[in-house]
């Protein structure tokens, strides 16, 4: 489904000049896998995410990235979503003045021009009751007055509304309580179930993974996959911390 080879990127400082990020990942995501992303604040993780997309925010420097067995490094980001790349916010925005029911509607009709409005408002409906909303948040303005955990679950409901093949969470368990936690899981389980899509997701917390179950483990610093592996790779970091993991001098530095 998603194969990155050797991909760079940087950013502009404020003083314009460049400053390096990601340093040559490679990453291989499979339809059916769950794709687990750890590491250090400033490791790239979330770049990782919004390069897969196409941010303007950042310019890739060399590498591929291939999706669906097509190179994708310069189509938009708006094409690369509408291949079905889902990219969720850490801190979703509000929108004022228009419905979710419209935002994922337009989303929606980019993807799947043939799904009926009547289909969509059913999908979108069943949904948010999986997310754990309730209906009329497809009347309200996209997040306006939400509360942060309504903010995260809303975007699960996007995710399972508007039929994306690649979901990448960039900490999406952040800031929930219990309860809100087991329902975001329940929609990550949801769109997983389905063999033809995949998860990657970003995450500092070991809580999530009492209700989700990555198939694979990857270990982000210094903008590279500094060590992989199954969920015991993701045991270790939580019961000895990076310092467990992490070998060379560079990461070691950056704990």
């Amino acid at each position: 489904m998603l194969q990155v080879t050797n991909l760079k990127a940087s950013v502009s400082g404020n003083s314009g000049e460049k400053n390096i990020i990601l340093r040559g990942v490679d990453f291989r995501v499979n339809a059916g896998e769950f794709h687990l992303i750890l590491g250090v604040n400033g490791s790239g993780k979330s770049t990782f995410g919004k390069v897969l997309l196409g941010s303007s925010q950042y310019e890739q420097t060399s590498g591929t990235i291939e999706f669906l067995g097509e190179e994708i490094s310069e189509k938009e980001t708006f094409e690369r979503a509408q291949m079905g790349i889902f990219l969720s916010h850490q801190s979703p925005p509000s929108l004022e003045g228009i419905s979710a029911k419209e935002v994922l509607r337009a989303a929606d009709k980019a993807s799947n021009d043939k799904r009926t409005l009547f289909n969509f408002k059913k999908i979108f409906k069943n949904s948010l009751q999986l997310a754990g909303l309730s209906h009329d948040f497809i009347e309200r303005e996209l997040n306006v007055g939400s509360s942060g955990g309504e903010r995260k679950k809303m975007e699960i409901a996007s995710l399972l509304t508007i039929g994306a093949k690649l979901a990448f969470l960039d900490e999406i368990d952040s800031g929930l309580d219990v309860d809100a936690l087991k329902m975001v899981s329940t929609g990550i389980n949801t769109f997983s179930e389905n063999k033809e899509n995949a998860v990657i997701l970003v995450s500092h917390s070991e809580t999530i993974l009492k209700y989700v179950k990555p198939t694979h483990v990857h270990v982000f610093c210094g903008g590279r996959i500094v060590a992989t592996g199954g969920m015991e790779l993701a045991k270790k970091v939580h019961s000895e911390g990076y310092g467990g993991v992490l070998d060379c001098e560079t990461c070691i530095k950056s704990l």
